[in-house]
């Protein structure tokens, strides 16, 4: 097909409503213009604070912005074109080639991001908490997951290069649609179903551990729902309204949500690994240990040392004793104590007549009833 029957083929089937395609296709690309702002944002903390991170991540999320970067690029070039066509310029060669950049863009970040997820899995995979067959499973599912990925995104590349509109798609090309969204829908919620399954087998049990795989799967959970359902809302969109460029309005920001996904699980990894260190601080009332013993204190109730010389005697019959006496100590307890080893204690060591021999050996003996 030559460049002057594109170009009117093109220039011809631009719709006339400008609510339905230059209107959508502008609040489209200023909803991605603001999620790239985020994504800058998020790659410039993740590159200042994550320096120990290994080169390969460090690697995926440089990919990862600079393809979005480039996704912003072909959007404002294609929007740019959208507008000089409708304003009556010959634009179309410029239209379709803006397209299939961002799409093939699209494509690419999306399944690299997949991808990075899928060696998240295969690494949890490993864990010495899983049983083996499991482990085999999900590793097996991790293979069958990126050779859909990779197949699906190929087609639909391949595809995407024989398009000659922007809207309105012959038969065969809307097929390539249809399987390509709904592909991604199916593979981002399976991925999440499996992070999540594998982090709560991944259990150590202690609170710490649990408070951090739940929000792990909350993140996994909130992020694989939410692509998904863009992905779908791109289906949606061009199935209720063929005609018009309103699916084109959801994809600007289709591959900004992948990104920021990424780049946020990236810079939250810091936050989670002060969570799993962070220490318990037992909080007790410090006059139990290092207070005074007559101002020590638990649950509100004071503790007296009984035997402080400004203690009051508790019987009346101490009342003329000293408290630190022996004998007033044991009455406090209840029980009369007595020193055996005090001068006043009638303690007499006799020898005693044992056997034949008659060997003399020192038994003690009191005359008190009771001794302690």
């Amino acid at each position: 097909m030559n460049t002057t029957a594109t170009t009117a083929t093109t220039a011809g089937a631009m719709p006339t409503n400008l609510d339905t395609s230059l209107g959508v296709a502008f609040f489209g690309f200023s909803a991605g213009a603001i999620l790239f702002g985020i994504t800058v944002r998020q790659a410039y903390q993740y590159y200042t604070t994550s320096t120990n991170d290994k080169l390969l991540r460090k690697l995926i999320v440089g990919a990862v912005c600079l393809l979005d970067g480039m996704h912003l690029a072909f959007s404002m070039y294609l929007v740019y074109s959208l507008i000089l066509d409708l304003l009556g310029y010959t634009t179309g060669p410029h239209v379709l080639w803006s397209l299939k950049a961002l799409g093939s863009t699209q494509v690419i970040l999306i399944i690299l991001v997949q991808g990075f997820y899928l060696l998240q899995i295969w690494r949890l995979s490993g864990n010495l908490l899983l049983a083996k067959k499991f482990a085999v499973a999900v590793q097996i599912f991790v293979i069958i997951i990126a050779i859909l990925a990779v197949a699906v995104g190929a087609v639909f590349l391949s595809q995407l290069q024989k398009i000659n509109v922007i809207y309105g798609f012959d038969t065969s090309f809307e097929y390539i649609v249809y399987m390509g969204f709904g592909a991604t829908a199916i593979i981002d919620c399976a991925t999440a179903a499996a992070m999540c399954l594998l982090l709560h087998k991944s259990s150590a049990g202690t609170i710490k551990s649990e408070t951090v795989l739940e929000t792990l799967i909350q993140y996994f959970i909130g992020s694989g729902l939410l692509t998904s359902f863009a992905a779908i809302l791109c289906i949606v969109l061009y199935v209720a309204q063929p005609d018009t460029l309103l699916y084109l309005g959801m994809e600007f920001s289709v591959t900004r949500l992948y990104a920021n996904s990424l780049l946020a699980i990236s810079n939250g990894r810091g936050r989670l690994r002060e969570r799993l260190d962070e220490t318990i601080e037992l909080r007790l009332p410090s006059g139990m240990f290092f207070g005074e013993p007559d101002s020590a204190s638990l649950i509100g109730r004071q503790f007296k040392d009984p035997f402080s010389r400004h203690s009051e005697p508790k019987y009346a019959e101490l009342a003329g004793s000293s408290p630190s006496s022996p004998n007033a100590r044991g009455k406090y307890l209840g029980v009369a104590v007595v020193d055996p080893f005090s001068p006043n204690s009638e303690t007499k060591y006799s020898p005693v007549e044992c056997g034949a021999h008659e060997d003399k050996n020192l038994s003690r003996s009191s005359s008190r009833s009771y001794t302690v």
